[in-house]
């Protein structure tokens, strides 16, 4: 009997032991996991303060990017309104005797050019 109760109490040490060991592979398992899943976490937080940088960059550039836009679009619109008031005056001109001017243009170009041939041709005889 008292080598039952030794086996019965060698066989609960060796389930003990057993367990115990079960228990150390768990544990060490589990701060593994745990380790690899504090690697994925920082991981992970490094990219998203980059992907924060990033995003606060590209935010600043549009604003930048919105205030030119802005700037050249008023400088177009004042453009157009110069452009709509030398035209408007060019036409009141034309309107109010631009006829006369014309004439005296025409004139004046063709005077040039007469003037220009009439050097061009004593040059070459002169030579």
């Amino acid at each position: 009997m008292h080598n039952m109760r030794r086996g019965g109490g060698g066989g609960g040490d060796g389930g003990n032991r057993w367990g115990s060991a079960s228990d150390r592979v768990a544990e060490t398992n589990r701060r593994l996991l745990e380790k690899q899943n504090d690697e994925s976490i920082s991981t992970l937080a490094d990219q998203l303060g980059r992907l924060k940088e990033l995003s606060i960059d590209i935010n600043e550039e549009v604003g930048a990017q919105n205030q030119m836009l802005d700037g050249m679009g008023n400088q177009m619109n004042s453009a157009s309104g110069l452009l709509n008031e030398t035209l408007g005056k060019l036409g009141t001109m034309l309107n109010n005797g631009g006829s006369k001017h014309m004439v005296y243009l025409i004139g004046f170009v063709v005077f040039s050019f007469i003037m220009i041939y009439w050097i061009m041709t004593h040059k070459a005889q002169g030579a």
